[in-house]
């Protein structure tokens, strides 16, 4: 239905076109307007864009004389910004300025004068938004491994494992120790195996800080929160595990459990299962930490008192004991996971569910060689269980590793739950980042994102598959920039929660795909918002009883490219309101987001056509300007009625 849709309005848009052409033929050039009228400008009214405009542009129906401080640029609280001399092209219907520095993020006006062909000065305003550039990697849509998070969470991992395993290993051998005080202490690896996690730590925060482009996301978003626990805990433990030479150690184990906890609370577990899975992730990174751990400082003790058959046999016996309680939580905290986050469906066929499955493999390994250890230690044959606890310690090795590729890899599910429904007033707001169609409803506590390109070749022919990328940050109207955590919510979905603050909010994104060009924007979303049927329904009726109107129209398919040249249209207000998607009068989703005292302006939302509309009413409550986002285009109206000035 969708697609049919989009034919229809694909037809529908030429015949506007053709219309056009017929009538510029039949009547000619069309006499000029009283007054020139502004028909676009770059920033676009009411919007934002994502860092300092290069220049701001101002295109007339008719050529103007600008002088050469015709354009103001005004902060929030009417102090002026500078701006370089101000300049015509296109024989006078295109005025602009650029900015003497750098604009911070903020809303800002647009004063201008300029004189028409008839010697009138005309003087107005605009305004525009600045947000903030979004840089980096963001969340994925797509089933791919972050293989630079991986491998700094699998650096985590590894010290984490040695720390809070060491700690558990050497009970075994102070209790071997006790009984032969002759035996060598093996130096414990849990001071730099903290400093290792540490170290994880603080890079995997540096990556955070890059991805985000704010240092502020260490302290406002969840995901540096966690970061920040894990590093406390870290160096909690390795003051504790050097402090009054060692013996206080064993307490150690507190703060490294606080950060097994952080783990389990970013996981994919506890986003599937808020509570529980956070809960099962934490207890499955807890038993494989230990197992690790405790078999490297024993292996590394077996190997110092090799000669002390008695004492190998003691601490050996004491970790085999272990490993089979640590293997049983490791095994069945495993299975309740993968049941919960892969569809037996896509064990084979996604990477997270083929990922999964060479690690139950190599959990299988290292139980049968500790197994296998066992029977050896039984036969008293020293040699072999040395070589079978390293085969362990390797097989282990390999089982954290792909803990970490796991984490760093988008949950298999084989369809990804929809965003829950939207709370309250909803602000459907659309642009494109270059060639990428940015879809984006705000509603009370949420923000759902839809990322979409355009077709190539048979329209009717299966899509092929697009991977998405998308960051975000929020600019409250107090300038405080918030860097958003997506989660996917579908193909091309992703969905975050956000507080908004009243006033306007400037969102900021990074959208990609894997075969268009994506960018940078920046969207300008008023809150709180109330309904905006009653006036779409006014104005649309107004449209219709219009006899003759002019409407200047510019398209685009890629915000990177310059402006495109307006095209002038000559129609009757019931055949252009019978083109667009609000021509019965009516939207799924009215919002009118402008406060009262302001030009009425409306965002209108149509979600299974993934198009959004918004529109500017003039005093008299018609449409004066429009702007209208599908997945392929950003067209740019501005009406002119009869008797203009």
């Amino acid at each position: 239905m969708t697609r049919v849709l989009r034919r229809r309005r694909a037809l529908r848009r030429a015949a506007v076109l053709l219309l056009m052409v017929f009538g510029t033929v039949l009547a000619g050039a069309t006499p000029a307007s009283a007054h020139p009228t502004l028909l676009f400008t770059d920033p676009a009214t009411d919007t934002a864009v994502p860092d300092t405009p290069p220049v701001i542009t101002l295109v007339f129906n008719e050529p103007v004389t600008a002088g050469p401080r015709a354009l103001t640029l005004l902060d929030s609280d009417g102090r002026m910004v500078p701006l370089g001399p101000t300049s015509t092209a296109r024989e006078g219907h295109v005025v602009s300025a650029a900015p003497a520095g750098t604009v911070r993020p903020g809303t800002y006006r647009v004063r201008w004068q300029v004189t028409g062909s008839d010697g009138d000065q005309v003087e107005e305003e605009f305004r525009f938004a600045v947000g903030t550039a979004v840089t980096g990697a963001g969340t994925t849509g797509a089933q791919s491994i972050a293989w630079g998070e991986a491998a700094l969470r699998w650096l985590l991992f590894a010290g984490l494992a040695l720390a809070l395993g060491g700690v558990i290993g050497e009970r075994f051998t102070t209790s071997a120790r006790r009984e032969n005080p002759r035996l060598p202490a093996p130096r414990s690896w849990v001071p730099p195996a903290a400093l290792v996690g540490l170290a994880g730590v603080v890079a995997l925060a540096v990556l955070l800080i890059v991805g985000t482009g704010t240092p502020t996301t260490l302290w406002q978003g969840r995901a540096g929160q966690l970061l920040a626990v894990e590093a406390l805990g870290l160096a909690v433990a390795f003051g504790l595990s050097i402090v009054h030479s060692g013996r206080w150690r064993p307490w150690a184990v507190i703060p490294l459990l606080a950060v097994v906890d952080a783990e389990g609370w970013r996981s994919h577990a506890n986003i599937a299962a808020p509570g529980w899975g956070g809960l099962l992730t934490g207890t499955h990174l807890a038993a494989v930490a230990i197992w690790v751990g405790a078999l490297t400082h024993v292996a590394r003790a077996v190997l110092a008192w090799r000669r002390e058959r008695p004492a190998v046999r003691w601490v050996l016996a004491g970790y085999l004991r272990l490993a089979g309680w640590v293997f049983a939580l490791v095994v069945t905290t495993g299975i309740v996971s993968a049941l919960l986050l892969v569809p037996l469906s896509a064990l084979l066929t996604t990477t997270y569910g083929q990922v999964l499955l060479i690690k139950l493999a190599l959990v299988i390994v290292a139980a049968g060689l500790a197994l296998t250890a066992r029977l050896a230690v039984r036969r008293d044959r020293a040699d072999r269980v040395r070589l079978l606890a390293r085969l362990e310690s390797t097989a282990l090795v390999g089982v954290l590793a792909l803990s970490a590729v796991l984490v760093s890899t988008p949950p298999a599910t084989s369809q990804q739950p929809g965003p829950p429904p939207p709370r309250g007033q909803v602000v459907p707001l659309g642009t494109l980042a270059g060639q990428v169609g940015v879809t984006a409803q705000a509603s009370d506590g949420q923000l759902v994102v839809r990322l979409t390109t355009p077709r190539r070749g048979d329209y009717y022919a299966p899509e092929a598959a697009q991977s998405f990328t998308l960051s975000g940050q929020l600019t409250s109207p107090h300038h405080e920039s918030t860097p958003l955590e997506f989660s996917g919510c579908g193909n091309g979905c992703f969905m975050s929660t956000v507080d908004w603050s009243p006033g306007d909010n400037v969102l900021s994104l990074h959208a990609q795909a894997s075969t268009w060009r994506g960018g940078n924007v920046s969207l300008l979303v008023p809150w709180p918002v109330t309904s905006g049927a009653a006036e779409l329904a006014r104005a649309v009726q107004a449209l219709r009883t219009v006899d003759h109107l002019t409407v200047y129209e510019a398209v685009t398919s890629d915000t990177t490219t310059a402006l495109p040249e307006p095209q002038q249209l000559e129609l009757t207000g019931e055949f252009f309101a019978a083109q667009e998607p609000y021509a019965a009068g009516s939207a799924p989703i009215a919002t009118r987001i402008s406060r009262d005292g302001q030009p009425v302006r409306l965002a209108l939302g149509y979600p299974a056509a993934a198009t959004t509309v918004a529109l500017t009413l003039d005093a008299q409550g018609r449409i004066s300007e429009e702007t209208l986002t599908d997945d392929t285009h950003l067209i740019h109206r501005r009406f002119v009625y009869p008797g203009h000035e």
